[in-house]
């Protein structure tokens, strides 16, 4: 058994107890002892459309684009940004989006279900609605992204993951270390693809994304929505990435009204533009009545 594989056996040894694992030890064992990282890439295209939600809580409105993109506020990444999540480190602001899929085609609905928890409680009753912010940026130029399509679940679930795999599997034939590299691309993209228990699950495809975002010099990484059982497709982009790449171009309020089983997204207001360097948001409040809106949901999803 070579060094690689002795490595690659201890990291999938880790999978069942990575909360006793230091981070930074999974990490420098994929980095100096497995050393041979593979990268499956594919186009994200100029035009295509990224949706961001932010839920609302006690704020009507967000007002700038501070407020709804990734955070910058020190005090909140030191003191709330504390737990690993699919892609980022505790107390690493990254970007997280969704794009569109074969099986949903608004890319709205993926980013709220990877964003709510309200939604996936089968008992939970909110008549008046969950308000959220959705905001639809653009890619302003081709980029070459990391794309994790080797996971069991979505291959099962997805068909863009399965013809993504199909595409990529026939490159890794044609790689001397093609054993390896299978290997590997199996194991990260089963733990990107992963059901959590704790935060500290997520370390290993953490560190695959640290590397790859911060050591390999990949702008974003794409990868099915678990909360959505594998139909939906995220994104994830360093912050310099969202800055040289991405536009904001629209930003809406929706409330998903829910009794229990029961559920309804409605469409509210929109901004009109943005203010000088998108800090001063202008909503339209004059196409929606909105009291009328919520009373009008809340009939349709308690007469069903």
């Amino acid at each position: 058994m070579t060094e690689q594989e002795k490595a690659l056996t201890e990291l999938i040894s880790y999978r069942d107890r990575l909360e006793e694992i230091e981070y930074q030890d999974i990490k420098t064992l994929i980095r100096e002892s497995i050393r041979f990282i593979p990268i499956t890439t594919a186009k994200l295209h100029k035009g295509e459309s990224i949706d961001r939600v932010r839920l609302n809580g006690k704020t009507d409105f967000f007002k700038s684009q501070a407020e709804i993109s990734y955070i910058t506020d020190q005090y909140v990444i030191d003191n709330y940004l504390t737990e690993f999540g699919r892609a980022n480190k505790p107390h690493e602001p990254l970007f997280y989006g969704a794009l569109r899929s074969s099986q949903i085609q608004h890319n709205r609905l993926t980013a709220y279900l990877e964003t709510s928890e309200m939604i996936h409680d089968k008992e939970s009753v909110n008549l008046e609605g969950e308000l959220f912010t959705v905001t639809r940026w653009e890619v302003q130029k081709e980029l070459i992204i990391a794309e994790i399509v080797f996971s069991d679940d979505a291959l099962k679930n997805n068909p863009d993951t399965r013809h993504s795999f199909d595409n990529q599997f026939k490159q890794l034939n044609e790689s001397e270390h093609r054993e390896m590299a299978l290997r590997q691309l199996q194991l990260f993209s089963n733990e990107y693809s992963r059901k959590t228990k704790s935060h500290h699950d997520y370390k290993i495809s953490v560190a695959y994304s640290d590397l790859l975002l911060n050591e390999y010099g990949v702008d974003a990484i794409t990868f099915p929505s678990v909360k959505s059982g594998y139909q939906g497709q995220n994104i994830v982009f360093k912050p310099g990435a969202v800055d040289k790449h991405l536009v904001l171009k629209i930003a809406s309020t929706h409330r998903v009204h829910k009794n229990k089983m029961q559920s309804l997204m409605s469409n509210y207001h929109h901004t009109t533009e943005f203010g000088k360097d998108n800090s001063n948001f202008v909503w339209d409040l004059t196409k929606i009545d909105e009291k009328q809106l919520i009373e009008d949901s809340i009939k349709q999803i308690t007469e069903k």
